[in-house]
């Protein structure tokens, strides 16, 4: 299984002195994250327009990939897209916002970002996105029709998962360690705030909470 690189990420992120420095560090973090897997790429059940996963969870990231995403968003879409997108994101903050995380996760709120099935933002979607996999769509028909079961098996490659697993715990600790918010957010909510506040990239570079009004995960005690 391939390794994460986090010492190089430490060192690139020391060396960013721009937003599109941040992109790249971030970028080719995720691109390090993507070799992890492709030992198992032959045997995932994973396939292009299946979108189970994105319309039944709770996608938590970190300020960073936020920025990263939202820096890809007013790169690549029109401005009628953004437009179409800004609404999606308040519609989905006013369904999220009013919910616990628990009551967020046992339920099936599709993600946003969704478009004909399809993520709108592939190339930058986080390492929560990247790290969930499935070697059986019986299991995830199962989670889709069951959202309170949060007991139900998850089809994973075990090793594989453990491995990312760690991997993102190294990413978040990189940023934490240079002194950056390492928060807990949900994709939604916080990409609504990115998109709509630029004082949250300052707050950020200030090693200040980044997003004021997102719905937050706590950590576990």
């Amino acid at each position: 299984m391939n390794e994460y690189p986090v010492h190089q990420l430490a060192e690139d992120i020391d060396r960013c002195l721009a937003p599109a420095d941040f992109d790249r560090a971030a970028q080719s973090a995720l691109l390090d994250f993507d070799r992890m897997s492709e030992p198992v790429t032959g045997r995932l059940a994973c396939r292009e327009g299946c979108s189970l996963c994105c319309r039944s969870l709770r996608v938590d990231l970190f300020a960073h990939e936020v920025f990263l995403i939202a820096h890809h968003i007013r790169s690549h879409f029109s401005a009628e897209e953004i437009s179409d997108l800004l609404t999606r994101l308040a519609e989905h903050a006013a369904l999220v916002l009013p919910l616990t995380p628990f009551d967020h996760a046992t339920r099936n709120v599709p993600c946003p970002l969704l478009k004909n099935d399809r993520c709108s933002v592939y190339p930058a979607r986080p390492h929560s996105c990247r790290r969930h996999h499935s070697l059986d769509f019986a299991a995830c028909q199962f989670t889709y029709d069951h959202p309170t079961d949060l007991e139900a098996p998850a089809a994973h490659d075990r090793d594989l998962f453990r491995a990312l697993t760690g991997a993102m715990q190294a990413n978040v600790d990189a940023y934490a360690d240079a002194g950056f918010d390492y928060s807990i957010y949900e994709l939604g909510t916080a990409l609504h705030e990115a998109l709509t506040d630029e004082s949250a990239w300052t707050r950020w570079l200030n090693h200040e909470p980044a997003f004021q009004h997102a719905s937050i995960t706590p950590y576990p005690e």
